[in-house]
């Protein structure tokens, strides 16, 4: 690292966190000015001058989008708490795709930054970086234009341009950015969802009123030789079954940056190979220079170390290194990891695609995932966060959304680093400027190809792209990245139309709103059956402290006020009318906001669950779910969200965490079976499956156990759970797996009815269940006190703490949901990964769980504290 230059610019010889490059590199992040040209009469020649003194301006750093700078300096309040974002001017209420007129955000906009180049660079060719402006840019530097916005225009491309001319060396520069938004399209009724090839946020939650305009990714100067490298490659084919031996083929883009021709070297290395071509490129010419096994047998590996899936293998990782010398001098250098996997699809004779990896046949468990923050903050702290929830809970896959942004590079570094598989959408609608779309995803497919955990493309969501897209993406894919699978669509609403989508289906009103557990066992056409892109179990509530964050003490109750039905989806909170019934029919009516959520997370655990445990029981006729969806952008009090803004793990996340356990055991809502369903790569024998049926008082009534076995991602049937005839209406049942040797395996702990849940015939929320499983006696519970110690055992930066908590009454502690905090009256820490949590207690009964997360600034583990909220604790 070589000296600072200003605040927060700073010369690097090293490789570039977050783009795989390397070359002395000036990072343009802080130190930037931001003002509306509706407030500036300069022209850009005048702005991008010296001279000119940008007063009154906003300060800003770099990426931040319009929004997000004007929040973080005070100009607006912050728009994810209360109807604050209702205040903004610009805003509009639903999905929306034309800015009006008189929004402070239509003008363009300028991004002015003063910086200076160090001296040393004289003499070589440098290159100006923006990774990602949204929508359209006019680039001016040291008084002249460099780039116009006719062609630096579209969310998902990078920009480069040689400004080799036009830098002060050892001197001070001036670059000014003008940034025109989207929306600047014809005022009409648009009869689709997406019409620009920029971000969108369909009806997840509101458009932001700037539409996400601004500088969304870095900016930052490449200072290299005469030759370039870019868009480095490094793919493998490994043998299956052995998985004993992989091709390795390693490919680099040379770009001449000279007008004259230049003999150059280029290196590649893997660990300990390495390699070399001499090659001459003529002027300004670019030439992908590829080594492959056939000329170099080196790339020709025994015994590779393999990566796989989450809870599958390890993650194993390589990274290769490109050089290029010309003359005596390197000229510049980058690099990339990779993994070393063989991941296909398959179309099963039931017409439902399947995954297999490294030979071997896949249940996808997972979500949809929308970006991490709706205005485009991002942290790898926060992207680290939700990915490590998804392996946590045992999920596999990400479905990352074509209405959301093409994700960074820390997304899918993590998703490399944690076994998540990804499947990327392109776009959510066909843009009807194809070339820019297909110039959008042209560039993605470069930026993302290396990754492992990039498995499968989906065309659009819940549409097909016009002829001209769908064959564009087909010939991207087959020539950049020919080792991935692709489907045009989604999935179809009707299942027989998998045959033309491509093998999925998606959700449904129903599934969308609230889908109880048996709906997975007893619906053909919605239950667990095929692959479904989409569907879920509804609205998921976020935890009562997450509520109080986002929302004002006068906005929490009744339901859905103003504040709160904003904070749900853009449809409002009556959407999830059909969440509010079940809680009614099933629970019992709830008095305020505390009972609601208390209802309504006992709900979600069990739907959740449910869901994920029949795909299990069913596969492979059921191949898989990306649930909808995954996590919030913003703070929602109920939307689809298994982890929610605040890093805080829903009910939903836990329940569908218990059902994805590597080796599990569980029950059928439709025929009232225990099953032992194995998901990893060895079998079990010895296995003890056992069942306890208990009362409302906790009081044990029936007892039944079996020995089993289990193959290898296989599935057996323990015994039918025999009920008791006097059992009463509501009732617990508490499933156990153990080890031959007595070790606990798996538990699961379920409250039941002796009234049947039976789905309605059409599918639809609109009309009521047949029978509905009444819950409304958990409401008699008695008061009970529990007891907790606090332990710990973990390194700093990550701590890692034992939780012990002991039922100390003689009934039930029922859906217990446990929380650390640095002290007793603090937010809880988040994200905290609890090895489970909305946990069950028997008359006195004690359980020990393990929590890690990551150290908080001024933490005093003397200080910490841990709070028991449950159903009937005192």
């Amino acid at each position: 690292m070589k000296q600072l230059l200003a605040v927060g610019m700073t010369i690097s010889a090293l490789f570039l966190p977050g783009s795989g490059l390397a070359a002395d590199v000036l990072m343009l992040r802080n130190g930037w000015a931001l003002q509306s040209s509706a407030s500036v009469s300069a022209s850009g020649e005048t702005i991008s001058g010296e001279a000119f003194s940008p007063e009154g301006w906003h300060a800003t750093s770099v990426p931040a989008t319009l929004l997000a700078a004007l929040v973080a300096d005070g100009t607006y309040p912050d728009p994810y708490i209360g109807d604050n974002i209702t205040k903004i001017p610009g805003y509009k209420p639903g999905l929306w795709l034309v800015m009006d007129e008189d929004s402070p955000f239509y003008p363009s906009w300028w991004y002015r930054i003063a910086f200076d180049a160090p001296g040393e660079w004289a003499g070589r060719r440098l290159t100006l970086h923006l990774d990602g402006i949204n929508y359209r840019a006019n680039v001016w530097l040291n008084g002249k234009r460099i780039a116009d916005d006719q062609s630096t225009v579209g969310m998902f491309r990078r920009f480069a341009f040689d400004v080799t001319d036009g830098m002060r060396m050892g001197a001070k520069n001036v670059l000014a950015i003008e940034i025109t938004g989207p929306g600047h399209v014809p005022k009409k009724n648009y009869r689709t969802k997406q019409i620009e090839a920029t971000t969108g946020w369909d009806d997840h939650n509101p458009q932001p009123p700037d539409l996400n305009t601004g500088i969304w990714q870095d900016v930052y100067i490449r200072a290299t030789g005469p030759i370039a490298l870019r868009d480095p490659h490094a793919t493998s084919k490994l043998e299956i079954p052995s998985l004993a031996k992989a091709d390795l083929t390693l490919s680099v883009r040379a770009v001449n940056l000279t007008p004259a021709p230049v003999k150059a070297v280029v290196r590649a290395a893997v660990e300990s190979i390495a390699l070399e071509q001499t090659v001459e490129l003529a002027a300004a010419e670019s030439r992908e220079i590829v080594f492959a096994p056939e000329q170099f047998p080196a790339l020709r590996l025994e015994k590779p170390r393999v990566w796989w899936p989450n809870d599958l293998g390890p993650q194993e990782l390589y990274t290769a290194r490109w050089t290029v010398t010309a003359g005596d001098r390197e000229s510049d250098a980058v690099e990339t990891r990779f993994g070393i996997r063989e991941a296909t699809t398959y179309i099963n004779e039931e017409g439902w695609r399947g995954y297999r990896v490294n030979g071997r046949n896949v249940l996808i468990r997972g979500g949809a995932w929308m970006t991490a923050d709706m205005l485009l903050r991002f942290t790898r702290g926060r992207y680290d966060a939700l990915v490590r929830y998804a392996r946590e809970g045992h999920l596999n896959m990400l479905r990352s959304e074509g209405f959301s942004i093409r994700e960074t590079k820390d997304f899918y570094d993590l998703c490399d680093e944690y076994g998540i598989m990804v499947t990327q959408q392109l776009f959510g609608r066909s843009i009807p400027d194809e070339p820019l779309a297909v110039a959008c995803i042209e560039d993605t497919l470069l930026r993302i190809r290396n990754h492992p955990s990039l498995v499968h493309f989906l065309g659009h969501d819940e549409t097909f792209p016009t002829k001209t897209l769908d064959e564009s993406y087909r010939g991207l894919i087959q020539r950049l990245t020919p080792d991935r699978t692709y489907q045009p669509h989604s999935g179809a609403f009707d299942v027989d139309e998998r045959f033309e989508t491509g093998g999925t289906r998606t959700g449904s009103l129903l599934l969308w709103t609230y889908a109880s557990p048996a709906q997975y066992y007893l619906s053909k056409e919605t239950g667990a059956w095929g692959f479904a892109q989409s569907g879920g179990v509804g609205g998921i509530v976020a935890p009562m402290e997450s509520i109080r964050r986002m929302l004002p003490g006068d906005a929490l109750w009744p339901l859905w006020t103003k504040a709160a039905s904003l904070h749900t989806v853009t449809q409002g909170g009556t959407y999830f009318g059909p969440v509010v019934v079940a809680v009614n029919d099933r629970y019992g009516k709830p008095d305020g906001i505390e009972a609601f959520v208390r209802k309504a997370e006992a709900l979600n655990y069990e739907c959740a669950r449910g869901m994920f445990e029949a795909y299990a029981r069913n596969k492979y006729s059921a191949t898989g779910i990306t649930t909808w969806k995954y996590d919030a952008a913003w703070p929602a009090v109920m939307t689809w969200q298994y982890v929610d803004w605040y890093l805080l793990a829903t009910a939903g996340y836990y329940g569908a965490k218990k059902a994805c356990e590597p080796l599990h055991i569980q029950y059928s809502y439709d025929d009232a079976s225990v099953w032992v369903v194995n998901a990893r790569n060895e079998g079990a024998k010895g296995l003890e499956a056992a069942a306890c049926t208990y009362d409302l008082n906790g009081k044990a009534i029936g007892r039944q156990s079996a020995t089993v076995e289990v193959g290898a991602d296989g599935k057996t049937q323990a015994f039918m759970l025999d009920v008791p005839a006097n059992v009463s209406e509501t009732y617990f049942v508490h499933l156990t797996l153990n080890a031959s040797d007595g070790s606990p395996i798996s538990d699961n702990f379920y409250w039941l009815s002796t009234t049947r849940d039976v789905p309605g015939l059409l599918d639809t929320p609109f009309l009521r269940a047949k029978s509905v499983a009444d819950y409304k006696a958990l409401n008699g519970l008695s008061p009970v006190d529990v007891k907790t110690t606090l332990t710990f055992a973990g390194t700093r930066p990550e701590e890692t703490a034992g939780v012990t908590i002991e039922n100390t009454s003689d009934a039930p502690a029922f859906l217990m949901r446990l929380a650390i905090r640095p002290s007793a009256d603090a937010h809880e820490i988040a994200p905290a990964y609890w090895e489970d949590n909305y946990i069950t207690l028997l008359p006195r009964a004690s359980r020990t769980l393990k929590v890690r997360f990551a150290v908080p600034e001024g933490f005093d583990p003397a200080k910490a504290a841990v709070t028991v909220s449950g159903w009937n604790t005192r």
